[in-house]
């Protein structure tokens, strides 16, 4: 009788471990200094998951973009498509230059093209 609460125990472990998946991709963006101003700062949209928490998009936010890393007041926004955040981006950029506030909106780096050899050359 034990060994068949221990059998049906293994099973209904295996079978929650083989149903788990791992965490969706999405997009975030972060907003500092948003309460109050005087300079509303808005990062550019990253990819992340959704295991990732608040506090842990706020540290790296503040590692990635120079802008941020002395700004106390962060929030971080999170969409399932890049289209849903430019949008918001976009909106807030809007609402708080309304608001007399000005806001600097920081672009995406672009990446430094990889130079290839030419053939025959090392």
């Amino acid at each position: 009788m034990n060994l068949r609460y221990h059998l049906l125990f293994c099973l209904a472990f295996l079978a929650n471990a083989l149903l788990a998946q791992p965490p969706n991709k999405i997009w975030s963006y972060a907003i500092g200094d948003w309460r109050d101003g005087p300079v509303v700062t808005i990062s550019p949209l990253f990819e992340t998951t959704e295991a990732f928490t608040t506090p842990m998009l706020i540290k790296r936010v503040k590692q990635d973009y120079a802008p941020f890393a002395k700004i106390m007041d962060i929030d971080v926004m999170r969409f399932a498509t890049i289209e849903e955040g430019e949008l918001s981006r976009s909106t807030l950029k809007g609402k708080y230059e309304q608001r007399k506030l000005t806001v600097n909106m920081l672009e995406a780096e672009p990446t430094p093209a990889k130079e290839t050899a030419a053939p025959g050359k090392p």
